[in-house]
């Protein structure tokens, strides 16, 4: 599709209250922020994905490499039940205050587990060359949902941590054990004291008499047998011994790995990408040069020339020469009222692709009907006659050293007249031609004067020349920053198109180039940008094909 009149605003008509001359100019809008949209941040991650993959690769990889240098750590756990052995007194008949529940004596005997005397205990009973202090960095205790004590022991060795923690396990039920036992013997030695005061004939400090003392032995007899064999504290699990160690976890290392190398990665991506000088959008492009677009080409046609569509069969080259077409309507609207006839194609720098742009647009002019000269005007890296086939010399140089006529310079290239399309007609082409055809100007012989030559009042006749006899000339420059030869061709032409190559021209070289078109204000200028590929970020829109049928 063509763009607007004036692309440069990006809207389908001129702003409104505006005439042509106001529009032309105005200034535009300030560079927009480098990320706005979340297309913007894909953008980036798009572009670097591949070094993005290979750094979370590597994070990966280092994470994997970390957990298998790590020496492999076993770990068992040992569950054990209480019940407060008051529940048991009461049993007896005797009174006691509150009963503690079996969670609460599960928290009370974790915070006991570590101590000195038990791991010096469990030291003896594993018969272990482990110091105390080391015994009790391997254990740790907590409490279940189901108010058990789990006693948790981490080893290098899998055998060594079970027994362990079933050690530990087995003094703690035993320490509860016996305290359960003590206290049931101390309430014996209590209601002993009792039956023998009584039994004296003396009456208790509770109005107790001498008949009640069956009632207490009947009490003292429960009492020394849950001395014996009263239990508060119970093995529930026995620990086992691991299979696989519990530490390092070479998944988890490897995930943790993945995912700080890919933050990491997506992170230097930005810092490259907000760091990167090229221009690599559409709006990075405008709002550096500040010029209109008028045209995009592809990266597959940079270095050719897309002549007709007899030689762009293709869809490919079919999208090539739609594109050139497009260039060639924009560029008429770069001044409305009267289309330039004579312009250049230029660059800031070398290998942006006009010479590409310049021989393209040429052909494709003439395969429109229009009479059209193309010029090659870098006289010092001609390119042009190589590319069409054509002697380099006679050319220009030849005649601004006043060597060769203006009529022994020019050759002529024929062209096929392209088909109709849908039964219509070419534009601005008779039927009654049998052939199109493009006149060529080359660069002539090297010469050591480019730029006095383009400026010489030789050349400016010249331009007059053939802008009479021409419906459209089409100069390929020298670049604009390198050298001064395009600067002195411009005062003779009507129109500039400056070529600009995605993700490769910068935002300094294009700040230098618009400063040196500045220079001429009334000189309208419109960016084709070159190399893009299609499908990929802004130039999604120039991805499809056509076909005319």
């Amino acid at each position: 599709m063509l763009l607007s009149p004036h692309p440069y605003w990006g809207g389908d008509a001129w702003p409104q209250g505006k005439d042509d001359e106001e529009v032309l100019t105005m200034e535009p809008t300030s560079r927009p922020p480098r990320y706005v949209t979340l297309r913007d941040y894909l953008r980036v991650l798009r572009r670097y994905a591949i070094p993005i993959i290979l750094i979370a690769a590597v994070g990966a990889g280092a994470g994997l490499a970390d957990a298998k240098r790590q020496t492999p750590v076993y770990a068992a756990t040992a569950s054990v039940s209480f019940q407060d052995p008051a529940q048991d007194v009461t049993l007896v008949g005797l009174q006691v205050g509150a009963v503690q529940t079996p969670l609460e004596l599960a928290s009370q005997n974790s915070e006991t587990l570590t101590r000195p005397e038990i791991m010096s205990r469990v030291r003896r009973n594993l018969k272990t060359k482990e110091s105390i202090r080391s015994l009790s960095s391997m254990v740790s205790g907590g409490t279940t949902t189901a108010g058990l004590l789990a006693i948790n022991a981490s080893a290098s060795s899998p055998v060594f941590a079970a027994r362990l923690a079933n050690s530990v396990a087995a003094i703690v039920i035993g320490q509860a054990n016996r305290a359960a036992q003590r206290s049931f013997a101390n309430a014996a030695n209590d209601i002993r004291r009792e039956i023998t005061t009584l039994q004296k004939g003396r009456t208790t400090v509770n109005g107790t008499t001498s008949t009640q003392v069956p009632v207490l032995e009947e009490q003292l007899a429960r009492l020394q047998t849950l001395s014996h064999v009263a239990q508060s504290a119970q093995l529930a699990q026995p620990a086992e011994t691991p299979t696989s160690p519990s530490s390092p976890d070479t998944t988890r290392s490897a995930l943790i790995g993945l995912v700080l190398g890919l933050v990491l990665a997506i992170l230097l991506a930005f810092v490259r990408d907000s760091m990167d000088r090229r221009l690599r959008t559409t709006q990075d492009i405008e709002a550096s040069f500040r010029f209109p677009i008028v045209g995009h080409v592809r990266k597959q046609a940079m270095g050719k020339v897309v002549q007709d569509e007899a030689t762009a069969a293709r869809d490919d080259l079919q999208l090539d020469l739609e594109a050139f077409r497009i260039l060639r309507r924009n560029i008429e609207f770069l001044n409305v009222d009267s289309p330039p006839q004579a312009l250049v194609v230029t660059s800031g720098v070398p290998e942006e692709g006009k010479t590409t742009v310049a021989a393209s647009l040429a052909f494709t002019a003439a395969a429109a009907g229009k009479r059209t000269l193309l010029i090659d005007c870098d006289l010092r890296r001609p390119d042009l006659a190589e590319r069409l086939g054509i002697e380099r010399s006679p050319g220009l140089s030849d005649y601004l050293v006043g060597e060769k006529a203006s009529t022994e310079i020019a050759s002529r290239i024929q062209l096929a007249e392209p088909p109709s399309r849908n039964g219509r007609a070419p534009d601005q082409a008779s039927s009654a031609r049998e052939a199109l055809s493009i006149s060529v100007i080359p660069a002539g012989s090297p010469t050591g004067h480019a730029t006095e030559l383009l400026g010489s009042r030789r050349f400016k006749q010249l331009i007059d020349q053939v802008v009479a006899a021409y419906d459209l000339v089409i100069m390929d420059s020298s670049p604009l920053l390198p050298v001064a030869d395009t600067l002195e061709m411009l005062p003779s032409v009507q129109a500039v198109v400056l070529c600009a190559r995605e993700s490769k021209t910068k935002r300094e070289e294009a700040a230098a180039a618009k400063r040196a078109l500045e220079k001429f204000p009334d000189l309208p200028v419109g960016v084709v940008i070159t190399g893009i590929t299609p499908g990929r970020g802004d130039f999604e829109l120039y991805a499809y094909s056509y076909n005319y049928s």
